[in-house]
């Protein structure tokens, strides 16, 4: 079932909305999040899209420079046109219990609510997010923290993504010691261990491999005398660990 529906304007903010889409979609799983790219051929396109707008548990609206302004080829508002997609789209999602958040793009800025539709003034008053373009991975990181903690099937949607990184370690640790409750405050007690023991997890990994590059530097390019005492060095270490432990 899809738990993220992003909902863009494609002459605004076509490839914003298919980055973030695809971001997230490492975090949650493809199913999980929806954009209209994804309509089977044949369908019924109103249909379809009424169907993923009642199953979301979050609406992202994307809004880049020339959302607000976007016209037709009579030089009308699309906004202000009841049929126009977008509008149907935030009017759908603003009507039921679900997470709406405007998410700014390339240097977009929060419409005020006189600048809106009436059906559509509730969007003003949403807290927005903004992804910026140097610090696209850690905007989105945060958005996908955000959401993973207000909406708890996108949290076990997290968790049961495989960690391949030692940064995904950690996000798997620091969910399941919060319990992937959306009631927990970021520093909670859990959270902090998780973060804890990521951050030494990813420090004692480094260090291991560094110890070994040196340790292959010095085989191949030192001298007999370098590796006798290279190995001595290293036996008297073995021997040091074995009465600490």
């Amino acid at each position: 079932m899809t738990s993220i529906f992003i909902s863009y304007r494609r002459d605004d903010s076509s490839g914003f909305a298919g980055r973030l889409e695809d971001d997230l979609s490492e975090c949650f799983g493809d199913a999980s999040v929806f954009r209209d790219r994804e309509i089977p051929a044949g369908a019924d396109f109103a249909e379809h899209l009424s169907e993923r707008l009642g199953a979301a548990d979050v609406a992202l609206v994307v809004i880049g420079r020339h959302w607000l302004d976007a016209r037709d080829q009579g030089g009308a508002r699309r906004l202000d046109q009841p049929d126009d997609w977008v509008r149907r789209e935030i009017e759908h999602v603003l009507a039921r219990d679900c997470l709406v958040v405007p998410v700014l793009v390339d240097g977009a800025t929060m419409p005020w609510p006189e600048q809106l539709p009436d059906s559509l003034d509730p969007l003003a008053g949403r807290q927005a997010v903004s992804l910026s373009d140097i610090r696209w991975r850690q905007d989105v990181e945060a958005l996908a923290d955000q959401l993973a903690y207000q909406v708890p099937a996108l949290a076990r949607a997290r968790i049961a993504r495989v960690p391949t990184t030692g940064r995904a370690l950690g996000d798997m640790i620091e969910q399941t010691l919060g319990g992937g409750r959306t009631s927990r405050p970021r520093g909670h007690l859990g959270l902090a261990l998780g973060r804890w023991a990521a951050g030494r997890l990813s420090k004692v990994f480094n260090t291991v491999i560094a110890l070994v590059v040196i340790y292959l530097l010095i085989r191949s390019l030192g001298g007999a005398s370098a590796n006798h005492m290279l190995d001595k060095v290293i036996n008297t270490s073995i021997e040091h660990a074995k009465t600490i432990f």
